[in-house]
């Protein structure tokens, strides 16, 4: 958990960095760095950190041949090894990011590079960069007070909630790549990040959070793909293992492979067959895996979705199955030539 309540923003540089496929260039001004002052301060601080508070999940920066040949790596490393160096590397840095702001959803905006000290990540003082890269803006009201009238005028202003595109890099794990979390509501789940995967070019540090975030993704896809082809579940007996899968992460602080696949699966034969796809996905992703590890609530809250208990019929009905797989039953009507469920229940709200 990162603490920020002490913590200190001891320089400020700020760029602009344009669209690459429009042609819109780079800002760099000659002195890059800007004074802050008291109430900047705060509202810097809280926008670029508190995103970052209750954060569990963290990644390296990656090279394929050795992490030091990272480029914005190496730019980190400079400033760690030098605060003042922060005026010329955020000039590199700025050239580094405008050569991956090519697809056209992204906006020309303002680079922030700040340096921090004094931060808290869980108990461990430690300084920090941010970068951060502003993608829209916000209008905001002003009014202007005369001895005869008010004046209302609209302006446009950098948002300080939430920022789209965002990471802290920590003097953590240097020889690893420096720890770091990244923040990237811009890019579709699916798509090509140009913010993490391009620019930072990150990999996820193999944690309990990534171990939760991993085995309830193949839970699910074992669940939902492998078990009806390979044993012809139906989806009922599929969403009841769903939710039981789950209850378990809910449930315990600790995630032991044994345990887990004995209490889902009943029959030796779908235990084997699920510790042989957990070998799979391994392989297919490229993720290595733990038998034991601590269970991430973090992890549980956000990839829960992934473990949908919901039973889609034609486009009229959905059923939403939340447990007691004995108070639902599927079967075929011949009168009517159409397949039904039927559920028990106490009371309708």
């Amino acid at each position: 958990m990162l603490d920020f309540s002490s913590a200190n923003l001891r320089k400020l540089a700020l760029t602009w960095v344009g669209n690459k496929n429009r042609y819109e260039g780079v800002v760099i001004p000659k002195q890059t760095l800007v004074p802050v002052y008291d109430m900047a301060h705060e509202l810097l601080i809280a926008a670029m950190l508190k995103p970052f508070e209750k954060t569990e999940e963290f990644f390296y920066f990656h090279h394929e041949e050795d992490v030091s040949n990272h480029p914005v790596y190496q730019c980190c490393h400079s400033i760690f090894e030098d605060p003042e160096n922060l005026n010329e590397q955020a000039g590199k840095l700025s050239q580094l990011l405008y050569e991956h702001c090519e697809v056209p959803k992204i906006n020309g905006g303002e680079f922030f590079v700040t340096y921090f000290e004094d931060l808290l990540l869980g108990d461990e003082p430690v300084q920090a960069i941010g970068l951060w890269k502003i993608q829209s803006r916000e209008p905001y009201l002003k009014t202007e007070r005369t001895a005869e009238s008010f004046a209302l005028n609209v302006l446009e202003g950098i948002p300080t909630g939430k920022p789209e595109v965002c990471a802290v890099i920590f003097n953590l794990d240097e020889a690893e790549g420096y720890r770091i979390c990244v923040v990237d509501s811009v890019t579709k789940k699916d798509e090509r990040s140009f913010w993490k995967d391009a620019f930072l070019r990150l990999r996820p540090i193999e944690d309990n959070y990534f171990n939760t975030r991993h085995y309830i993704s193949l839970s699910s896809e074992f669940i939902t793909q492998k078990l009806p082809r390979s044993f012809g579940m139906d989806r009922t007996d599929q969403i009841d293992l769903l939710n039981r899968s789950a209850e378990y992460f809910k449930e315990n602080e600790h995630f032991e492979m044994d345990d887990f696949a004995g209490n889902l699966f009943p029959e030796e034969e779908q235990r084997e067959a699920f510790k042989d796809f957990r070998e799979e996905y391994s392989k297919a992703y490229a993720v290595p895996l733990e038998d034991k590890f601590d269970i991430s609530n973090q992890a549980v809250k956000k990839e829960m979705k992934v473990l949908k208990s919901v039973i889609k019929l034609d486009k009229n009905f959905h059923i939403y199955v939340h447990g007691r797989r004995d108070l639902i039953e599927r079967g075929f009507d011949d009168d009517k030539g159409k397949k039904y469920y039927k559920v028990w229940f106490d009371d309708e709200e």
